[in-house]
């Protein structure tokens, strides 16, 4: 069994690799055959944002411009409000904050709470992947290595914007995967004292990052989370069915070990199917989520 892990393992990490290589060579390649930029004729806000994506973007002059268009966009939707909400998904972040029930609650509370004290807001989804089989395995290879690429690209789209639009604060919310993903973002922010995050239930896998103007939530108030806690024993009781299945699921080499094993794990997680977690799971209504962002908003940003 050991033998099968590891060999699993190799060819994860294997096909990652590959995967990412596959991905940035499509993203960098190519460029001798784009034309030149012609700055005179942009406006300044335009050349600025043309100046941050050769920073980050890689020199690819596709993936440049491609950033550029959405700095752009997140520009001309956020400069007349006092507030930008950024919410990223969990899992494989690209799940649309309308099948999100959970979240919905807590950003519908978060909004409700600014109003009242006074600010406008504009609400911003972040979904960071795609649906080809490689946007799959760059998103492995980024939760695997802790954003470094995603996280970079955010963080600095974010920068841009506090720098150009006066009095603009924002919030980086995200629940699982998606609070580790916020979690890294503001940790490349904390000379910005604009930017603040509230980061819901970070698995035991992921590293948390935070700044002082960071709130962590690991717990619902109702029952401790299995997820962040690593509660093995609740973990194993909740999903006895599926580990008997993947337990019995035939495979003669290492190779169709990992294959029906990412198979049954994650096909249904794909479709909202996979693994249960008691615990987690955080609805504005639950004594250690809506109150406690109250808390923290009346504290950061209460007018009186």
């Amino acid at each position: 069994m050991v033998l099968l892990l590891k060999c699993g393992l190799a060819v994860l990490l294997v096909a990652c690799i590959v995967g990412s290589v596959t991905y940035f060579g499509k993203a960098h390649g190519g460029q001798a055959s784009q034309p030149a930029l012609n700055f005179e004729s942009m406006s300044p806000i335009e050349r600025q944002a043309w100046d941050v994506a050769s920073e980050v973007a890689g020199s690819s002059k596709k993936a440049q411009e491609q950033f550029v268009s959405q700095l752009l966009d997140l520009y001309y939707k956020v400069k007349d409000h006092d507030f930008a909400l950024f919410y990223t998904a969990g899992g494989w972040g690209k799940k649309p904050l309308e099948a999100d029930t959970q979240g919905q609650t807590w950003l519908v509370g978060i909004e409700s709470e600014l109003t009242s004290l006074g600010y406008n807001y504009c609400e911003i989804e972040d979904i960071r992947t795609g649906k080809g089989l490689l946007d799959y395995f760059f998103e492995l290879k980024e939760q695997l290595t802790h954003y470094p690429s995603k996280a970079k690209q955010l963080a600095a789209k974010i920068d841009f914007l506090t720098e150009h639009v006066s009095g603009l604060k924002v919030i980086i919310t995200g629940q699982s995967n998606g609070a580790a993903f916020a979690g890294e973002v503001i940790s490349r922010l904390q000379a910005n004292p604009e930017v603040y995050s509230i980061q819901i239930g970070i698995p035991f896998w992921q590293r948390v990052s935070k700044t002082a103007r960071s709130l962590v939530i690991d717990n619902n108030g109702v029952g401790a989370d299995s997820l962040t806690k690593l509660d093995i024993v609740r973990l194993v009781k909740a999903n006895l069915v599926r580990l008997f299945i993947l337990n019995k699921a035939p495979a003669f080499t290492p190779f169709d070990w990992l294959v029906t094993r990412a198979v049954l794990v994650f096909l249904p997680y794909n479709f909202g199917l996979g693994m249960e977690a008691p615990g987690h799971d955080y609805l504005w209504q639950y004594p250690g989520v809506g109150p406690v962002i109250e808390s923290f908003l009346v504290k950061n940003f209460s007018l009186k």
